[in-house]
């Protein structure tokens, strides 16, 4: 038994360094997309942006997305919503972004681009 428990140790101690170097890794791999919302079909104009249906339910969504920190930054420009996001693929962060049930009953329409920077600069 105590020699069952040591070797479960020593893979444990073996297998740790290759899991952190996958993790490492698969965050290395991510792209930046952005994602711009508009008012969808169902917005609507007689209403603030709380009353909304599923608004609530939208901002949820987009703090769980800060909160993971998948949301790298977050604007509003006229009116359009501007999200720079981390993903895979140009397909898994419009899967995600696609997932938001205010999204769904198109409140809001969403387009999603590959970002690339050429100056990162320096928000505060």
């Amino acid at each position: 038994m105590i020699a069952h428990r040591i070797l479960n140790k020593c893979i444990l101690l073996f297998l740790f360094p290759l899991f952190v170097a996958a993790q490492e890794e698969s965050k290395a791999s991510q792209e930046l997309f952005v994602a711009l919302y508009t008012t969808g079909s169902s917005w609507d104009k007689e209403k603030s942006p709380g009353q909304q249906s599923y608004f609530k339910e939208h901002s949820a969504f987009l703090s769980g997305l800060r909160k993971d920190s998948v949301i790298v930054l977050g604007a509003r420009y006229s009116d359009t919503g501007m999200l720079v996001l981390k993903a895979q693929s140009l397909q898994a962060a419009t899967d995600l972004l696609q997932s938001d049930i205010a999204v769904k009953e198109k409140l809001f329409n969403v387009e999603v681009h590959t970002f690339n920077p050429f100056y990162k600069g320096c928000l505060d």
